[in-house]
């Protein structure tokens, strides 16, 4: 009997947690990328119904509000995995590389604190905004809606800041410094 080689790859293919993570990352990227691609199509057709038939989509600022908030909290983890956040080393570039990892290691226990804080402060926000029931103006669209990807971003972003931290651990006391 044969299989398919496609089939075989995929069925003994191992995922190591880099893999996965990094994966998780890409779709919740890809999937921000696609919302803002579409509000930029909302707004294009809202430009040119408003040029053309002098009617404009309704509310089309209160979904590209929206949409924009939900993608860049889509953005966040894949920027911390690929070290994409703005760092400022003019004072750490004369330092050797075991020390600049030690203030990375630093630096991604006080990111992933402060991302666990907030995700955990949007909790209680998403519980404010369904209790009162606080809707957009004019499309009347519940404001706890953009709240869930949001806060699923925001754990996701604390996860790799300490799946950071354990990678960085190992390359400090494990690794050595020829």
């Amino acid at each position: 009997m044969k299989i398919n080689n496609t089939l075989q790859f995929l069925s003994f293919r191992k995922f190591s947690s880099g893999d996965l993570i990094l994966l998780l990352a890409k779709f919740l990227a890809f999937s921000g990328g696609i919302i803002l691609i579409s509000m930029v199509f909302l707004n294009l057709f809202s430009i040119i119904g408003r040029v053309v038939w002098g009617k404009p989509i309704v509310g089309d600022f209160e979904l590209i509000e929206i949409a924009c908030a939900v993608s860049i909290f889509m953005f966040l983890p894949i920027c911390k995995l690929k070290n994409g956040n703005i760092i400022v080393d003019s004072f750490t570039l004369k330092l050797k590389q075991r020390k600049r990892l030690f203030l990375d290691f630093i630096g991604d226990i006080l990111f992933g604190l402060v991302a666990l804080f907030f995700s955990m402060r949007m909790v209680f926000g998403l519980l404010d905004m369904v209790r009162y029931n606080e809707q957009t103006m004019l499309l009347e669209i519940p404001l706890w809606l953009p709240f869930g990807p949001a806060i699923v971003s925001f754990l996701f972003l604390s996860f790799i800041c300490f799946y950071s931290v354990f990678k960085n651990i190992s390359v400090i006391f494990f690794v050595r410094e020829d």
